[in-house]
């Protein structure tokens, strides 16, 4: 039997587009938010790995969210200097804020991506707790892998 984990890569919830099909800004908003949350490092290991590997990680993290962004700039109608200001103003935010709820206003499922890896898988996780009132989540961390983790994984199907 094998399991995996119940949270997904983005490219699993939202796959790429076919080679040379431009897809709508509808459909590439929402992919590129949720690629942009996928190459996030929280929750990777990245401070154990080689900075030649997080170094580009980082900057195609900030190059992602960058697009976005502009992507979701375009679809509101914005054109031109007050799109490209829109969008730069939010990609500035080391935080990942803005890309977290521009994804949500979207309908990403934020908290169901996985990021891609980068370093060796951390051998303590994250758990959420239930929503409150407000829509915030408590955070618990558990000992171990995710991808060994009986709440955080499920059986894979073929």
């Amino acid at each position: 039997m094998t399991t995996r984990t119940i949270r997904r890569y983005a490219y699993e919830i939202y796959p790429h587009a076919e080679d040379g099909q431009t897809r709508t800004l509808e459909a590439e908003v929402p992919y590129l938010y949720a690629g942009a949350l996928g190459l996030g490092i929280s929750g990777t290991g990245w401070r154990d790995a080689a900075p030649e590997v997080v170094g580009p990680r980082v900057a195609r993290m900030g190059d992602y969210r960058h697009l976005a962004l502009l992507a979701d700039a375009l679809l509101q109608g914005l054109a031109g200097q007050e799109a490209w200001e829109w969008a730069d103003q939010r990609a500035w935010d080391e935080t990942g804020e803005w890309i977290w709820e521009r994804a949500t206003h979207y309908g990403v499922p934020c908290d169901q991506i996985k990021p891609y890896p980068c370093g060796p898988e951390p051998t303590k996780h994250e758990h959420l707790g239930e929503p409150d009132t407000h829509g915030r989540r408590a955070i618990t961390f558990a000992q171990g892998r995710e991808s060994e983790c009986p709440d955080c994984t499920e059986v894979a199907t073929a």
